[in-house]
């Protein structure tokens, strides 16, 4: 679920972000300027897609004394943070193929067919569990590398959490990580707009044409703008923000969570089940005669299984995997290991056999008897370059 709240509801919260902002740029006036020489003359939309990208606002609130000039900071970020929340959408898609490439195969499927059955209740329950217990048992202590994958893939998560954090404070020039604890409780400044979040998104801005611009005659122009998508942006970032906030405690809980798996008391819990009217054992015993063969992969999947049974079908689970006799019969079924030696009447090895000998015919001995057609020269198959 954790994963699954990074690289779907984050991505789609970060989309939606980016094509709110979009449509606001492309289908609305997003800004107004106006010409402290002369307010009556209209402005050129050369003027105007220059303080686009270049308004500034003087020191503002705190930062600076009555009646002084403060250093201007460039709101850089206008035009060009939506391009941003479409580049971190992106970097929340790691996680998932990420989790994708390191996915068990088996596992993967046993999980599938117990979700799909998992509102069954009548004689297919049973198979289930008959199902799930013979796998765990043939794959005992096998499935360290699943924790170990699903481990980094939750690191991985937090990873791009944090980056995400630092890159929108690299963006919103130092403002981003503190902007939901110092806008609260939200209270406005409609008059001079020092409140936090008019500070961090200024509505109205100056913007200036020097010599540099190659646009005014050499003279300096002095503009006035009211920045209007500032409005949006800055709701549209506190709900990030507040997003982020909660992904990040989520996603750091969840790995204080996984690495609790290491220590028995948590496995209890973590594996515990109401006891059902069947029981003969207590649950306590139950799991502690399973976990003392089990490695923290076994744990792991036993807590994922947990989710697709009933009580009753999961402490049979639990029972049937706490039975010797029953992982001993498994693993007995398994040949592959046993040397049978002179045995006639064993299964013969087969990883001790050879090659099938070729079938006689005219056809054969002419393909694979002929020079440069698979018979003499090595390397000659289709497939090779």
């Amino acid at each position: 679920m954790v994963l699954k709240m990074h690289y779907q509801w984050t991505f789609w919260v970060l989309l939606g972000g980016f094509s709110a902002i979009w449509y606001s740029w492309y289908h609305r006036d997003v800004i107004t300027c106006a010409s402290h020489f002369n307010a009556e003359t209209q402005v050129r939309l050369d003027y105007i897609n220059i303080c686009l990208s270049y308004p500034f606002v003087e020191g503002a609130g705190e930062d600076i004394g009555e009646g002084e000039v403060g250093q201007r900071r460039y709101l850089f970020f206008y035009r060009w943070v939506h391009w941003a929340l479409l580049l971190l959408a992106a970097f929340y898609y790691i996680p998932r193929k990420l989790s994708k490439t390191s996915e068990n195969s088996k596992v993967k499927k046993l999980i599938e067919d117990l979700a799909v059955n998992a509102h069954r209740y009548d004689g297919l329950e049973r198979e289930l569990v008959e199902r799930t217990a013979k796998y765990i048992a043939f794959n005992l202590k096998t499935h360290n590398g699943l924790y170990y994958k699903y481990v980094t893939c939750n690191l991985v998560a937090l990873l791009v959490d944090i980056f995400t954090f630092h890159f929108l404070d690299f963006v919103f020039q130092g403002r981003f990580l503190r902007y939901g604890f110092q806008a609260f409780p939200f209270n406005r400044d409609p008059q001079h707009f020092t409140d936090y979040m008019s500070e961090m998104f200024p509505p109205f801005a100056d913007c200036e044409l020097h010599n540099e611009v190659q646009l005014t005659n050499k003279r300096i122009e002095r503009l006035g703008c009211h920045l209007t998508v500032m409005e949006l942006y800055e709701k549209v970032f506190l709900v990030l923000w507040i997003w982020l906030i909660m992904m990040t405690t989520i996603t750091a809980g969840y790995l204080i969570f996984l690495a609790l798996m290491w220590f028995p008391r948590p496995r209890l819990l973590m594996l515990r089940v109401a006891k059902p009217v069947s029981a003969k054992d207590t649950i306590r015993n139950t799991i502690c005669s399973i976990v003392s063969t089990c490695k923290i992969g076994d744990v792991y999947l036993l807590y994922r299984l947990k989710q697709h049974f009933s009580h009753a079908r999961y402490y049979e689970l639990l029972t049937r995997l706490s039975d010797p006799d029953f992982l001993r019969t498994m693993l007995d079924s398994v040949a592959i290991d046993h040397h049978h030696g002179h045995n006639k009447g064993a299964a013969p090895d087969l990883r001790q056999r050879k090659p099938n000998p070729k079938s006689p015919g005219k056809f054969q001995d002419v393909l694979f008897g002929t020079p440069g057609e698979g018979g003499y020269l090595p390397n000659s198959s289709i497939l090779v370059e």
